[in-house]
């Protein structure tokens, strides 16, 4: 029990004066000990009672640095509320933050966030998508790492320019680490996409620019640059609506007609096209090893497949009629020096034939037949490289199973009486040559002007009497 002659004990801090009291209480006829801590708060007096002396001294130092610092609103605060107001601090301290800066950045936090989610959900979702030790790679320089990652695997020209062509355009338009694109983003990308001449892409193009995105974060993710997330909601990103596009075929009558005008490795390559269904690129690649007669197949190995996928077709007896003419032992089929020149080279054929032409059409007609015939989506797609949705939604119901047969009876018999009418012979690169009507004109001037006999012949022409 402490001497009552010391108290009240006056604490002292600066201005600020805090005093303890002795007031013991009988309970039952047994005193206890008791100290009130006593101070001014503006008007007001304020008590709090200890039943030990040295608590009580120690709330009344803390109480008098308060006043004296004038945190007047703090010494209202009851015991718990004061034990929470330090506790916070002394967690905030680490972090360099007050309480007041910590509870603004809560506040607009919060405010940005939907009904019903928290903070905290939000701070774990953003860790899973930028994992801290994870490298920050631009959308570029995966790219870069795509497309070399698709020439070491072996994969074909065409198929690593098809990557270069869908991505580059995204790279640009993402010049940023690959974990910033969000979903929303790309899904803009995708809806606002437009060719060279900013016409707006079908459903079909912004599609095949869609799944190519879908492979880079794909291929980001396995790399260890992206959260599995958000590859994964990039993937669930909708494929847009696909236009129903009519395939230009050629009509039997009109192929009998294209092969009848052609000559030499051109007859070998529409033949190849029109039976076997051999993309433009694979008919420029394929030689002439790759056609076993003996087998009856044709290989294109993967190095000359568009997919890189290797496939066998099936020579069929008409084309294999159109092959022995011309075969030879080895050496590449095509005469033309890149698939552009020969895509000029079959056009030209046809206009001599009289046939219009259709791009992809040799393609699109063996495909339409041979499922007429065949009633085999699977077995269609394994020979023509593609798969086997695609061959039912775009093949399906085209031409007649009697027309089918035609297709496939158009042999150098049946052509033979058909009159070959002779084509113009085009350039070195197959482009065919196209005279200028300006040129015609001013050639023409230049010899009526040094013709006096012409001239006369002319005038008379222009002016009759």
């Amino acid at each position: 029990m402490g001497d009552k002659s010391q108290f009240p004990l006056l604490i002292r801090q600066g201005s600020a004066e805090v005093r303890i009291y002795s007031t013991p209480v009988n309970v039952g006829g047994v005193r206890y000990e008791q100290f009130t801590v006593s101070y001014y708060l503006g008007d007001r007096r304020v008590r709090k009672k200890f039943s030990d002396l040295g608590e009580a001294k120690r709330e009344a130092q803390t109480t008098a640095i308060r006043l004296s610092n004038g945190q007047v609103a703090v010494s209202r605060l009851s015991d718990e509320d004061a034990y929470l107001l330090t506790s916070a601090k002394e967690r905030l301290a680490p972090m360099g933050l007050s309480l007041t800066e910590a509870v603004k950045e809560l506040l607009d936090a919060r405010a940005k966030l939907p009904d019903g989610v928290t903070l905290l959900e939000a701070v774990t979702d953003y860790a899973r998508r930028h994992p801290t030790n994870a490298p920050r790679k631009l959308v570029a320089e995966v790219v870069a790492e795509l497309v070399a990652d698709r020439v070491g695997a072996g994969r074909s020209e065409e198929h690593v320019r098809d990557i270069t062509k869908r991505l580059d355009p995204f790279a640009r338009a993402f010049a940023c680490p690959i974990a910033s694109v969000t979903p929303p983003l790309v899904r803009e990308y995708l809806t606002n996409l437009r060719g060279e001449k900013k016409q707006a892409l079908s459903g079909r193009s912004r599609d095949n620019a869609r799944r190519m995105v879908v492979s880079l974060f794909n291929f980001a993710r396995q790399q260890r640059y992206i959260a599995r997330e958000l590859a994964d909601e990039i993937a669930e990103i909708p494929a847009p609506k696909l236009e129903v596009v009519v395939n230009g075929i050629f009509a039997p009558d009109d192929m009998a007609k294209l092969l009848a005008s052609a000559v030499g490795s051109d007859q070998v390559l529409l033949a190849l096209g029109a039976f076997a269904g051999l993309r433009t690129a694979e008919l420029h690649r394929l030689d002439w090893k790759d056609v076993r007669l003996s087998e009856r197949a044709v290989v294109v190995g993967a190095d000359k497949a568009k997919t890189a996928s290797r496939r066998v077709i099936p020579i069929s007896d008409n084309l294999a009629e159109w092959l022995t003419k011309l075969a030879q032992p080895a050496g590449q089929i095509s005469r033309y020096s890149h698939e552009h020149a020969l895509s000029w080279g079959l056009m030209k054929v046809a206009r001599g034939a009289g046939v219009r032409w259709h791009r992809n059409a040799l393609r699109h007609s063996f495909c339409s037949y041979r499922l007429s015939l065949t009633k085999n989506s699977s077995q269609v797609a394994f020979e023509a490289g593609n798969s086997p949705v695609i061959i039912h939604r775009h093949y399906a119901a085209l031409v007649t199973e009697s027309e089918a047969k035609a297709w496939f009876s158009i042999s150098p018999q049946t052509t033979a009486n058909i009159a070959r009418i002779p084509t113009v012979v085009g350039n070195t690169l197959g482009y065919p040559r196209r005279r200028s009507r300006r040129g015609s004109k001013l050639r023409s001037a230049r010899i009526l002007s040094n013709n006096p006999k012409r001239r006369a012949i002319a005038s008379t022409a222009t002016n009759p009497a």
